[in-house]
């Protein structure tokens, strides 16, 4: 009976088996038997199995647990490893992860051992992990970071500096801080000996995007295609337009400042820059050469001389010259307002002046923009403010503060509440408002439902029980679904409106009674009684007016000085109007004089003393006489920005005409751009050329794109 009591425990006990090996308990401590209960390994240790909970017995190789850390037993040898690991768990079916404590710290240091407890891989890693055959992933915990490499049992591949490392086909991916990769092979090799931005997987190869430009590596990691490249697909790769960039005044002379290859190039005028647009990326060009060697720099702004951009490899923000020289870099963020540079690192605050000097000696929790050169400046989870050489100018006491739109005053929250504080003296308007804002000359507090509107001076000069809000040019006062406005110069007007337009100086409010106008001092123009339907502009000292579903005209004072007698109109320009009678279109001057009959079908205004008319389906160009300068005999004409004409003949060929109705070139072209640097971009025949005011050929036509931005000329070749 005793037997047979030992053998059920034994059976009732047993955990995990490998084979016909089993982990049995007995008296509270573990061994291991065979499948008939034969005991292999004696009960006599704390616990059999491994740190990560599991007891499988691997290789009839176990671990045991014994004093707090674990050991190796080897069942067919019967060797034992002494238990000094505090981890210690299968890795693949040969190696075991054990992992020690250092003396001065308490993170785990994993190496490999395997069932014989020979150290394959040294215990200096925060992770290991398996990639291929002697290759491991493995991890160091250094200042907080965990950082990845690659190394084998005895060499280093990769070495364990990387945000990231995994393993993309037959090849390592590795990332930086600012998630730039690097490909490596199994052997170490950098491959594109370089970082990229992207990498894709494909079933023949890899394709890496660095910068906006694409390549593609093989299976084996090989460069077959150099990243140069607009795309890549099955297909094949697509290559980028290739641009010359000249100097306008070099034109024709063969002296290209520069060669790039991108989809297109833009100017910044005040700074005279060039920015080449790559797919997403943007490269920042100088008047001569890339401004930067890396091209990681994504331009974020240009202000007063300075570049503000963003390293994407880096993901850290620099100030910079104009010409490319650094002024300051290594920023999470940089803000920048018409004085000074803001720039964070890690949460603190610093400013910068225009000259690129540090003004502060310790950092700040928030900064604002400035006032008046101050500087809003928070410490210690307050507000004060700074003069402009960087000294405390009011104390850190306000709870929030804003500029305003005087110099001399700010906007402060002050225990719980806003109001308006001087920079010099005491508050303008006391601190007793739920809020509060500016808008052009006034200031708009609330408080529960009111809402007070105070001058410049700190006087209410209007206390309203509903809602003020900004609008296009004045305050609106919201009052259900009625408005009402404040206009700039203070005048109230009662909230009774359906809507309020603004036309230079006046006020237009309408209802469903019609349209009312006053000027911006109050001074009303039209009224009610007037029986205005609306206001459609105002122009040379003119209302465009419809009355009776008919079009006239009102003077600044309201009065009717042409009849609402006409079907449409357009506004007054050079002291005539385009009206329609009968369905035709002539002229009238401010004393409704019909200088040029209605005969037309369509009239534009007038412009330096030209007009565009249609008759019938043609167009032509007159002047104020009604003599016609350009034949009406086209199929379109448009007066383009330079105040040229651009003409269409019937067989859509396009020609350019002067101010004067001189053709400049005829309409024998597919397409003509003009500029306002007197040369006309022209396209005939799929090809572009250039042509200067005089008619003469300046560039043949060799061209698919051709752009003037600034004095740069960007030329794309035929063919490219």
């Amino acid at each position: 009976m005793r037997y047979c009591a030992l053998f059920l425990l034994v059976s009732v006990s047993l955990l995990a088996s490998a084979g016909d090996l089993k982990i049995y308990t007995s008296g509270g401590l573990q061994g291991v038997a065979d499948e008939e209960g034969k005991v292999v390994v004696p009960a006599i240790y704390e616990k059999l199995g491994w740190s990560n909970g599991k007891n499988d017995i691997i290789n009839q190789t176990i671990g045991f647990y014994e004093n707090g850390s674990w050991g190796l037993i080897n069942i067919k040898t019967r060797k034992i490893e002494s238990p000094r690991y505090k981890v210690l768990e299968p890795f693949n079916g040969q190696l075991f992860e054990a992992g020690k404590v250092t003396h001065y710290s308490n993170v785990v240091k994993r190496g490999l051992i395997n069932d014989k407890g020979d150290v394959i891989l040294g215990f200096n890693y925060f992770t290991i992990d398996e990639l291929a055959e002697d290759r491991y992933k493995v991890s160091e915990y250094t200042n907080s970071d965990i950082l990845f490499g690659m190394v084998g049992s005895e060499e280093v591949f990769i070495p364990t500096i990387y945000e990231s490392l995994n393993k993309v086909g037959s090849l390592v991916e590795v990332w930086n801080k600012g998630m730039k990769r690097r490909l490596y092979s199994l052997d170490g090799q950098d491959l594109v000996n370089g970082w990229v931005d992207h990498v894709d997987l494909l079933a023949d190869g890899y394709v890496v995007t660095n910068e906006g430009y694409q390549g593609k590596l093989d299976v084996n990691g090989k460069l077959i295609l150099d990243i140069k490249y607009k795309s890549i697909t099955d297909q094949g790769a697509v290559p980028f337009p290739s641009w010359q960039v000249s100097e306008l005044d070099l034109m024709g002379q063969n002296q290209n400042l520069l060669e790039i290859a991108c989809d297109s190039i833009t100017h910044e005028p005040i700074h005279n820059l060039l920015i080449a647009h790559v797919n997403n990326a943007e490269h920042i060009l100088a008047a001569s050469d890339l401004l930067f060697t890396d091209q990681q720099n994504s331009l974020k702004s240009i202000r007063n001389g300075f570049l503000i951009t963003k390293n994407r490899k880096l993901q850290q923000w620099g100030i910079y010259k104009t010409d490319g020289r650094e002024v300051a870099a290594g920023f999470d963020s940089v803000a920048v307002d018409s004085l000074y540079f803001f720039t964070n690192s890690k949460g603190d605050w610093d400013v910068y002046n225009l000259f690129g000097r540090k003004m502060n000696e310790r950092p700040f929790q928030q900064l604002g923009f400035a006032s008046n050169r101050n500087i809003p400046a928070k410490r210690n989870g307050y507000w004060g403010w700074l003069d402009f050489r960087g000294n405390v100018m009011l104390n850190y006491t306000f709870e929030k503060v804003q500029k305003s739109f005087s110099a001399n005053h700010f906007l402060a929250k002050n225990y719980g509440k806003w109001g308006v504080k001087s920079f010099s003296d005491d508050w303008l308007i006391l601190s007793e408002y739920d809020s509060i804002y500016d808008y052009d000359q006034f200031y708009i507090a609330e408080k529960g439902e009111a809402s007070y509107i105070f001058n410049e001076l700190g006087e209410v000069i209007h206390s309203l029980p509903y809602q003020v809000l900004p609008a296009n040019g004045y305050l609106q006062l919201v009052n259900g679904d009625k408005v009402g406005a404040i206009t700039s110069l203070g005048h109230y007007i009662h909230s009774q409106y359906d809507e309020i337009s603004v036309h230079d100086a006046y006020y237009e409010m309408r209802d469903s009674s019609g349209a009312t106008l006053v000027h911006v001092s109050g001074r009303q123009v039209l009224k009610a009684a007037d029986e205005v339907e609306d206001v459609l502009g105002f122009s040379e000292g003119f209302f465009h007016i419809i009355k009776d579903g008919k079009h006239g005209f009102v003077d600044e004072n309201g009065k009717l000085r042409v009849a609402n007698r006409y079907d449409s109109a357009q506004a007054y320009n050079e002291g005539l109007a385009p009206v329609m009678l009968l369905g035709k279109w002539g002229f009238i001057d401010k004393y409704e004089i019909l200088q040029i009959q209605p005969f037309y079908r369509y009239s534009s205004t007038f412009k330096n003393g030209l007009a565009i008319i249609q008759t019938g389906e043609d167009y032509g160009i007159i002047t104020p006489s009604g003599k016609e300068v350009v034949d009406v005999k086209w199929k379109g004409i448009e007066r383009l920005p330079t105040d040229n004409y651009k003409i269409i003949d019937w067989d859509n060929k396009v020609g350019i005409c002067d101010v004067n109705g001189r053709f400049i070139v005829r309409p024998n072209y597919a397409e003509v751009v003009d500029t306002d640097r007197e040369l006309l971009i022209v396209t005939s025949n799929g090809a572009k050329g250039l042509i200067d005011y005089q008619g003469y050929t300046k560039l043949p036509f060799d061209y698919n794109q051709i752009e003037i931005k600034g004095d740069y000329l960007l030329l794309q070749k035929k063919g490219d």
